[in-house]
């Protein structure tokens, strides 16, 4: 009662359109319908898929990733790259609140193999981190943790200043991230099954190179945890 009076008074806006959302969540009805949710997917690597009949991508037929399994909610597609762009570099952190509630919803309760004992966020530079004022991926693991239960552990770190990897093809990408991550923490990762946490799945050169880290540390497996995956051009 009180909170349907304050909503009265105090209505939460639709961070992409700004009109009343009617509701606790900054997202209206209208713009919810355009999300554009993940759907049919890689079981691996969670890559849009056109056939409904297959089950993992040509990537992973020829060239399995190093993690288990990604579990996304959405495609990196607008109005979802809005949002995110908005909560990576212009700190409306509200849009990634919006978009970890989002993911709860849909990917609530990972069960069975694939419920993890620990979230590992993929790290900044610190000189990233200081620019920026956060780590993305920190918050979302902070937030997601709160929710499931589950412990964090920062046990990446990263030892060495990268160029941005949006813009650079899959080459450029692993040449970029070649030895840029080092451990902390070890005895918190060996047998343990972990959950990598990062804002976008793109080409997975972020994703293996965190799994790599990891498993060669003893972990027993990586899955990924992000909000979206970025579709092959065309879908």
């Amino acid at each position: 009662m009180v909170y349907n009076a304050l909503q009265l008074l105090f209505p939460c806006h639709c961070l992409l359109c700004l009109a009343p959302s009617h509701h606790r969540q900054e997202l209206c009805a209208a713009c919810r319908d355009e999300l554009p949710w993940l759907g049919h997917c890689c079981l691996r690597c969670a890559l849009p898929l056109n056939s409904p009949d297959a089950r993992l991508c040509g990537h992973c037929l020829r060239r399995p990733p190093r993690f288990e399994h990604c579990l996304s909610a959405l495609r990196y597609q607008f109005p979802c790259d809005q949002l995110l762009v908005n909560f990576k570099y212009h700190r409306q952190l509200a849009s990634g609140r919006l978009l970890a509630q989002l993911w709860l919803q849909h990917c609530r309760d990972p069960a069975g193999s694939h419920r993890p004992q620990l979230l590992v966020p993929i790290p900044l530079h610190w000189r990233r981190r200081w620019t920026r004022g956060y780590n993305q991926s920190l918050l979302l693991a902070q937030h997601w943790g709160d929710a499931l239960s589950l412990p964090v552990c920062s046990a990446l770190r990263r030892g060495r200043h990268t160029p941005p990897q949006q813009g650079l093809n899959a080459a450029q990408r692993r040449r970029n991230l070649r030895d840029a991550f080092t451990l902390q923490h070890p005895s918190s990762i060996n047998g343990r099954h972990i959950a990598v946490v990062d804002d976008v799945l793109t080409t997975g050169t972020t994703a293996n190179a965190a799994a790599a880290i990891l498993l060669a540390a003893g972990a027993r497996r990586v899955d990924i945890w992000c909000l979206a995956r970025t579709p092959e051009p065309g879908q």
